[in-house]
């Protein structure tokens, strides 16, 4: 059964060296990308596949598939969702998701901005509450060389 190594949140999903960048530093060959929307939507895979290196096996799911998918799978993966509800729904496949890392959520209505790259709200602080309760590193980094901001001392200040 394949194990997910990390999970991103990224409202771009692949975009530009994401996906490079992480699996380099992961040391992994697979992508998946967990989004309802661009598992139906080609132009979308095509466009992100030009951003995923050669060497990095890609997989587009719906996040319901997510844990079929890995029952069958052999390897590790570098999973990205656009949010931390997709994150949440794909846990309740009793998949184990050590450690996520939020990269990038755009700014909507009803949401406050936690630093310049990443906006939530309610609901998206507590999911991240839930999986930091469960064990999972839960932390703020747009890439592997950049600053970490820790979610647990956010929680620990209220």
């Amino acid at each position: 059964m394949g194990k997910v190594k990390l999970c991103r949140i990224d409202s771009r999903l692949s975009h530009g060296k994401v996906v490079e960048i992480w699996s380099k530093e992961l040391e992994i060959k697979t992508v998946i990308i967990a989004n309802e929307e661009v598992s139906e939507d080609d132009f979308r895979k095509k466009v992100m596949d030009l951003t995923i290196p050669d060497d990095i096996s890609s997989y587009y799911l719906k996040p319901s598939e997510v844990g079929a998918f890995l029952k069958d799978y052999d390897k590790d993966v570098f999973l990205i969702v656009d949010s931390a509800q997709d994150l949440e729904a794909i846990s309740k496949q009793n998949i184990e998701i050590p450690e996520v890392n939020i990269g990038i959520i755009h700014m909507t209505i009803g949401k406050r901005s936690l630093t310049e790259e990443v906006a939530v709200d309610e609901d998206d602080l507590r999911i991240f509450r839930e999986f930091l309760e469960n064990g999972s590193d839960v932390y703020i980094r747009l890439s592997p060389y950049s600053q970490r901001m820790e979610l647990k001392n956010l929680f620990d200040k209220n």
